[in-house]
């Protein structure tokens, strides 16, 4: 089985939960070439959008057709799988629910800035999706109130995604609605209590697989192999260039509350 992750996936023990073919976070053509080597499925967590092109939903369908499951969570997997459920992609996790369901609709949402893959993707900013399920958690706690939870998220969803992090979303509570000492106790709250939504959806897709509890897909549709497809299967086939390194800036890519890798 083949898996597209990178940082919503930090931190899990991968075999303790099964046998994968791990790869990096996936890009344009990744899954269609995923495809020709036959796996048993196919899942994707992470992916990259701005440093290289995105996985095209065309792939997918394709895959789909050549009788492969393909499954989406977190990130990437969670915004494909939210727009192809309807063609036999299927969704895993509380960002896909969110995404398929539109209470979500933004790729902001599960969208962080990461380093490299020899580091092990670290992730140096905060996905949107991780501070909902993480300020969820403190209401549930009874750390602030409903409506403390909204100032706060409507803070955190104004900054930049790149520039997202805890210390410059409280950074900005520090008001009447929320008086500093409770800051201070939210912050040290979350350090013990953060939810990290998309790994909880990544390691549920992983735990899915791992179960080879999956059918044939049986798609609804017929793929139609125009000339722009084939022409772009020439290419991916062709070896291409790595990534282009970042220098001192990080990747940037999708990745847990698992909306989207995208």
């Amino acid at each position: 089985m083949i898996i597209f992750a990178g940082p919503s996936i930090a931190g899990l023990d991968l075999a303790s939960i099964g046998d994968f073919d791990l790869r990096p976070p996936v890009q344009q053509g990744d899954v269609y070439l995923a495809t020709r080597d036959r796996p048993q499925a196919i899942g994707i967590i992470d992916g990259y959008f701005e440093g290289a092109p995105s996985v095209w939903h065309k792939e997918i369908l394709w895959a789909l057709t050549q009788g492969i499951p393909v499954f989406g969570a977190a990130s990437m997997g969670a915004l494909r799988a939210a727009e192809l459920h309807a063609f036999g992609m299927i969704g895993i996790g509380q960002i896909f629910e969110a995404y398929r369901d539109e209470s979500l609709e933004d790729d902001d949402e599960v969208a962080l800035l990461h380093g490299p893959e020899e580091m092990g993707y670290p992730q140096l900013s905060l996905a949107m999706v991780n501070v909902r399920a993480t300020l969820d958690a403190a209401q549930c706690a009874r750390v602030i109130t409903q409506n403390q939870a909204a100032w706060i998220a409507g803070h955190a969803k104004s900054q930049f995604y790149k520039t997202r992090t805890w210390d410059s979303v409280l950074a900005t509570t520090a008001s009447q609605e929320i008086p500093d000492p409770l800051r201070q106790e939210l912050r040290g709250w979350i350090d013990q209590n953060e939810v990290d939504q998309k790994r909880i959806d990544a390691h549920a897709l992983l735990t899915c697989l791992a179960k080879g509890d999956f059918e044939t897909p049986q798609p609804n549709y017929h793929f139609e192999e125009t000339n722009l497809w084939l022409n772009a299967t020439k290419t991916w086939s062709r070896p291409r260039a790595a990534i282009p390194e970042a220098g001192d800036e990080a990747y940037q890519l999708f990745g847990d509350c698992s909306f989207l890798d995208e």
